[in-house]
């Protein structure tokens, strides 16, 4: 599976057309001109890639808090989907 950070980076590039130069791992979503429109589109966009989205109060997030936010949350919701799955 590739790393959450890297998918990030990809979709960043694809769907939104940053440039690959400007995404790294200390960029955050304001300082890539995020509004909040295309921070809603994002969170959309993250929610099909993954089934989570960053918090929506934390538009100060680096790139690198976003993966760690979107690992740990995707890991959360695969244990309780395995769980769910368990107990059916």
């Amino acid at each position: 599976m590739e790393p959450v950070y890297d998918v990030m980076a990809r979709l960043l590039t694809e769907h939104f057309g940053v440039p690959e130069d400007q995404i790294r791992p200390d960029a955050t979503f304001e300082a890539l001109e995020f509004d909040s429109l295309a921070r809603l589109e994002l969170g959309m966009v993250l929610v099909d890639t993954f089934g989570v989205s960053l918090p929506e109060d934390r538009v100060d997030m680096t790139l690198a808090e976003a993966a760690e936010y979107l690992t740990a949350a995707v890991g959360a919701a695969e244990a309780a989907d395995r769980l769910q799955k368990s107990v059916r």
